[in-house]
């Protein structure tokens, strides 16, 4: 009997693409088989659409490489294009919380910076629990004072990465695979790039920037802190607007102008505004390679919370630590006007974190070196305020009420200012051209009671401070001064021998902006 040979099984013939699995494929000049399967994507769970939705409604236009991911972790948003090559990992999680809800990791030699403060915009739907950016080589590179003519290697990124993601020099070093002695000569290189001393400095810097830099372009202006996009519309890309989170609540928001990477000051803005000045004074600090920080006080959280004394004594800790982060050297201290009384605090609570007091204006104190029979309006008001106490609530009001309608607060200000012909021209530019108006009100509406914070600092013996402390003193202030005359200002001096006073001709009590170059050369360093 023949044996027939077994008919071998026939293969099942490959099943056709369906039509939409074509079009995409011609559309994405890929291979039918290389795109997800049909069901994967016509089955996308709802919270993907949402996620797109947000995310092309708030990123499409930024020149980052952003993604989202939700609270499992999960990345959010998938690209098919054939030039497009998915950085961002399918599963990322935050490392670590902090308060100001950055943080940096490191995937496949990539860096990716987390930020999980979404609240931030007003629609974010409610799966979505962190933004990612990748930063790439050239993006650490442009924070450098050589961009665009410095490049790193390709290890000197990866090094760097692994840094700021919080390891130190040797863990660096097992994470890439070399050897310790390798990586701490390869950090030399890196520092020398960017012109630091220190890789402590550097990588503080670093941090810095980067978060300013990613912030400053993913968040909405509409969404931010008013006082925030009230600076960043005054000065775009010449502020720079960091925040520093210090103890387990407190988040501080640090404003920088000039020199990036020049010799810090830390300013003690006004009452009148946080910030008093135009484009021109910027310039001047950058030509003189200065660094001017200023933490916007009238927007603290904590500013009304507890006695002032201890409200006054938070602030100055919260000054030194941030000195300790920012700098590592004692920085050099301006105060202006009410500002005064707040540095005085700062230094003799802190002396080790300043090299030198520059005072512009320095008030009056609570009761005028001599009596007059028309006093100022400060003295005036004090003994009100000593009197009673209940007075204040109602001169906040008042002091609100006009600085909420910017014809009243012209003419408000123009009227206590008016025996000085250089404070008037000055007031009358700052409403002009630095959007003074703008801050009035924003004080009025935002920081309601910081008025009061302010007369209550003012009301301090704060002049004891300052005679309990030994530091370099300079006092500068407008022969023409008509809210701290100018001879109770040098009574003060006198009773300070490290103080080396200075009238200014020409000058009321607006000095920063009306004598800047008078200014300038007191801040820096010999």
């Amino acid at each position: 009997m023949m044996r027939h040979p077994k008919k071998q099984k026939r293969s099942e013939p490959m099943a056709r693409p369906s039509q939409f699995i074509q079009i995409l494929a011609t559309a994405l000049k890929k291979a039918p088989g290389a795109l997800p399967s049909e069901d994967a994507l016509l089955l996308s769970p709802k919270n993907e659409a949402q996620s797109e939705r947000f995310f092309f409604r708030h990123f499409a236009q930024c020149r980052l490489s952003i993604n989202l991911y939700d609270s499992a972790g999960t990345r959010q948003i998938n690209t098919y294009a054939p030039e497009s090559k998915m950085v961002f990992p399918a599963q990322l999680q935050m490392t670590r919380q902090s308060v100001s809800g950055c943080a940096f990791v490191v995937i496949e030699d990539k860096l990716f910076f987390l930020y999980d403060h979404v609240e931030r915009f007003h629609d974010v739907p409610n799966h979505i629990a962190f933004v990612a950016v990748h930063l790439e080589s050239s993006h650490l590179a442009a924070l450098s004072e050589d961009a665009p003519t410095m490049a790193l290697t390709p290890s000197e990124y990866v090094l760097l990465a692994h840094l700021l993601s919080g390891k130190d020099l040797l863990a660096a070093a097992e994470a890439t695979g070399a050897s310790y002695d390798t990586k701490r000569k390869q950090i030399r290189t890196v520092l020398d790039k960017f012109g630091a001393k220190t890789q402590t400095a550097l990588l503080r810097t670093l941090s810095l920037d980067i978060t300013a830099a990613v912030l400053d372009e993913i968040l909405p202006l509409q969404d931010r802190r008013p006082e925030t996009a009230q600076i960043k519309r005054q000065f775009g890309r010449a502020v720079i607007v960091n925040h520093i989170s210090i103890g387990e609540n407190d988040e501080f928001p640090i404003w920088e102008f000039g020199a990036r990477r020049g010799q810090p000051v830390l300013y003690f803005h006004s009452m009148l505004s946080p910030v008093l000045f135009e484009d021109e004074l910027i310039r001047s600090l950058k030509a003189q390679n200065l660094r001017l920080l200023l933490v916007p006080r009238h927007f603290l959280s904590f500013t009304l919370e507890g006695a002032p004394e201890a409200r006054m004594g938070r602030f100055s800790k919260a000054m030194a630590e941030i000195v300790d982060y920012m700098s590592d050297t004692p920085v050099l201290c301006l105060a202006e006007s009410a500002g005064v009384p707040w540095a005085a605090h700062f230094l003799r609570h802190h002396p080790d974190c300043v090299s030198k007091l520059v005072l512009c204006g320095t008030p009056q104190l609570f009761k005028a070196v001599k009596d007059s029979s028309s006093p100022t309006i400060f003295v005036d008001m004090s003994h009100r305020l000593r009197s009673d106490p209940r007075v204040l609530v109602g001169l906040t009001q008042v002091y609100n009420a006009l600085s909420r309608v910017p014809a009243f607060a012209q003419k408000g200000l123009g009227h206590l200012f008016r025996k000085s012909e250089a404070d008037l021209a000055c007031l009358h530019t700052l409403f002009e051209r630095a959007h003074l108006a703008d801050w009035l009100r924003l004080i009025a509406n935002h920081a309601t009671l910081a008025s009061i914070d302010e007369m209550i600092s003012l009301q301090r013996d704060w002049h004891a401070d300052l005679l309990a402390t030994r530091c370099p003193m300079v006092m500068l202030h407008g022969c023409e001064d008509p809210i701290s005359p100018i001879e109770d200002a040098k009574a003060i001096a006198k009773d300070m021998p490290d103080a080396r006073f200075e009238p200014v001709e020409n000058a009321g009590h607006l000095i920063f902006s009306e004598a800047i170059h008078r200014v300038l050369p007191h801040l820096i360093c010999d």
